[in-house]
């Protein structure tokens, strides 16, 4: 499904989520503040992982698609960092996604 969304669409960044308990309570934030569902189980971390990636699906106001990938990491002071990668069926959608991470 990834690859049929268009390339064009696709908008990437990175943000600093803060100190997390751990990369779980990141990705429950996460999901929480979008609304969206994760994908094929991705939304499971791994005990005392120190990276993880999730896949998330959602649809967005006007039946537009929209996938994600969270690709968060942790540091030794619990810090969390995330790689934010959004496609949609309208790029519009993948940026208004980014403000609502960057505001929230």
């Amino acid at each position: 499904m990834w690859d049929g969304l268009p390339l064009e669409s696709e908008r990437v960044d990175d943000y600093g989520l803060g100190t997390r308990d751990s990369l779980e309570d990141a990705v429950e934030a996460v999901m929480n503040i979008l609304g969206m569902q994760p994908c094929e189980g991705t939304e499971a971390v791994p005990p005392n992982a120190r990276s993880h990636t999730t896949l998330l699906s959602g649809v967005f106001v006007g039946n537009i698609s929209v996938l994600i990938r969270l690709s968060l990491g942790i540091d030794s002071s619990n810090d969390v960092a995330m790689k934010l990668t959004v496609r949609a069926e309208d790029v519009i959608v993948s940026e208004l996604i980014h403000l609502l991470i960057s505001e929230a």
